[in-house]
């Protein structure tokens, strides 16, 4: 059945799960790239403590990324073999995250007063070697997560889950439904 034509309940059921799937795989990613810095960092005697910027990234990326699915961003290989849509969306979505984590961190130096460079300090360092070397890290951390996206379309979000979720013997049983 088309998205379209589901109930409203369903659809707003469905974005959820959606958003919150994203909401967890994001935050993983963060968390694990801020203890990486602050390992780094602990190694220098320098203090870094920033754990809960990971959550409110993943919150407001994921929503970001939820929209950017919804406008079938990197859509473009149809029937193509999965490898080239999976690595697509995870490049295309990390400079989709990227300009969009930049051009927020701008608006909120500029609201403080702050010019581009200081605005973007924050952000992987803020030199572009490091936002390079950043962004390149979430996209081969992305691949996995739209590796998974993609079985899912093709094999079906039930089939797919129960393939990872439920015992061997119950694969072929229908999932329950919402």
């Amino acid at each position: 059945m088309n998205s379209i034509h589901k109930p409203l309940r369903q659809r707003v059921a469905h974005e959820t799960r959606e958003y919150f799937m994203i909401t967890f795989y994001l935050f993983v990613v963060f968390a694990l790239l801020v203890v990486h810095k602050s390992i780094i960092l602990a190694e220098h005697h320098i203090d870094y403590t920033l754990h809960g910027i990971a959550l409110i990234n993943a919150l407001a990326l994921a929503k970001v990324m939820l929209t950017a699915q919804d406008l079938h961003l990197g859509d473009w290989f149809g029937d193509a073999p999965l490898i080239y849509t999976t690595l697509l969306k995870s490049f295309v979505f990390t400079v989709v995250l990227a300009c969009f984590k930049i051009v927020e961190d701008v608006l909120v130096g500029k609201l403080h007063g702050k010019s581009f460079q200081e605005s973007i300090a924050d952000f992987a360092g803020g030199t572009w070697k490091e936002i390079v070397t950043v962004s390149l890290l979430v996209c081969i951390m992305l691949i996995p997560f739209f590796g998974f996206s993609e079985l899912r379309r093709v094999f079906g979000p039930d089939k797919l889950l129960a393939v990872f979720f439920r015992p061997r013997h119950l694969w072929n049983q229908p999932a329950n439904e919402d």
